[in-house]
């Protein structure tokens, strides 16, 4: 998995479109080309890398760790947060993917936060609607949490992170035991590290 951490975003895109060549429908590359115009012109916190390649890494951690092989969980991972960060509508992603593919990505789907609620309430609350999500949404979002882990996590504030490592090891972990024992070990190392080094900074 390391190796996907040195490939730029067009190596990514590509190792993603060779790996899922064979795939028919619903069309990964199409899920990449949404996603792509989605994210156009938006940067991953903390980094000078564009955000798609969030999504990328994604969609090759479902692949190569949780070893995932069906085309609407890696388009999910792709699409993951379009809704969310653009205006996409979501008729688009049902059109073009299916309702099974629009359902994870409405369950991988941050809730408005209200007023007065923290960060780390409103995370609950979404972690609370997901566990009736099904083992594909829990897969998706582990996958989705571990790239953040390892690379997302240097932008956040002590407190932030505190929060970020108590959701990812209470609220979160479970669901992925449950759902993928690969993708659990992975994420349970990253979840250690990211505390060992929020202790040590």
């Amino acid at each position: 998995m390391q190796e996907i951490y040195s490939l730029s975003a067009d190596q990514l895109e590509q190792r993603l479109r060779d790996e899922t060549m064979a795939m028919t429908w619903p069309s990964v590359s199409g899920a990449i080309d949404l996603a792509k115009q989605a994210h156009a012109g938006q940067m991953r916190r903390g980094s000078e890398s564009p955000y798609i390649v969030h999504p990328l890494r994604v969609a090759l951690i479902l692949l190569d760790v949780a070893e995932q092989k069906a085309a609407p969980i890696i388009c999910a991972g792709v699409l993951h947060d379009v809704l969310e960060d653009s205006d996409t509508p979501q008729d688009d992603i049902e059109d073009d993917f299916g309702p099974q593919v629009l359902d994870m990505v409405l369950a991988l789907t941050h809730p408005d936060q209200r007023e007065g609620e923290s960060a780390f309430d409103r995370n609950k609350r979404m972690f609370e609607n997901m566990q009736w999500s099904g083992r594909d949404v829990h897969v998706v979002k582990s996958a989705d949490r571990l790239d953040n882990l390892i690379t997302a996590h240097q932008a956040m504030s002590d407190e932030r992170l505190s929060e970020y490592i108590t959701e990812s090891r209470e609220m979160l972990l479970p669901l992925t035991l449950a759902s993928n024992t690969a993708l659990y070990h992975a994420l349970n190392a990253a979840i250690d590290q990211a505390e060992t080094s929020r202790r040590e900074a």
